[in-house]
């Protein structure tokens, strides 16, 4: 074989190999590490308009263009219900400037008013009465109240995150999300 033959097989191979290693790759390797730390969900419409505020207002118009932390609790809250409240809570405040990209949205399930005093603890927190049917686009699986959902500024799902969740994965999350994002 003279060297400009294996020189022309190398230009080749060169060529073609990137080629044939970006199809194997596609085709056949799926990464096992994620960025996220909540569940990634499908990305579909969270449908706030079908929620309204305490003073009878449409959710989707008071938290339009902003980054919406949501959980669907009763009224009746119990110590559960007002772990996420603090996490909800912090985690928009460790957000520095970026906090006000953010809405906390407690979707009260059930008959009842939330405690006063529970309610003056989470000043800015936007309370939405739901009925069941109002819930459904939400992915909520057998207890309504094991989730906090992050909804982006054009009203579809994000992340779900359940109570096993670390917090500080959530707070990442949502730096990232607001680093990188233009929207909110």
């Amino acid at each position: 074989m003279t060297k400009s033959r294996k020189t022309l097989l190398l230009l080749i191979a060169v060529g073609v190999f990137p080629l044939v290693a970006a199809y194997a790759l596609y085709w056949g390797w799926r990464p096992t590490a994620r960025m996220n730390h909540g569940e990634l969900l499908e990305t579909r419409p969270a449908d706030l308009q079908k929620l309204h505020t305490t003073d009878g207002r449409n959710l989707a118009e008071v938290v339009t263009k902003k980054w919406v932390l949501l959980t669907v609790q009763a009224a009746a809250c119990d110590a559960r219900c007002q772990n996420k409240l603090y996490l909800m809570r912090q985690i928009r405040t460790a957000q520095n400037e970026n906090m006000l990209r953010i809405e906390r949205v407690w979707a009260v399930t059930g008959p009842g008013q939330p405690d006063p005093a529970l309610l003056a603890v989470h000043p800015g927190l936007r309370l939405a009465h739901a009925r069941e049917d109002e819930l459904k686009p939400l992915p909520l699986g057998g207890d309504a109240g094991a989730y906090i959902f992050l909804i982006d500024p054009l009203g579809n799902l994000v992340l779900r995150y359940d109570e096993s969740t670390n917090p500080k994965g959530m707070l990442a999350d949502l730096r990232r999300l607001l680093r990188y994002s233009g929207l909110g």
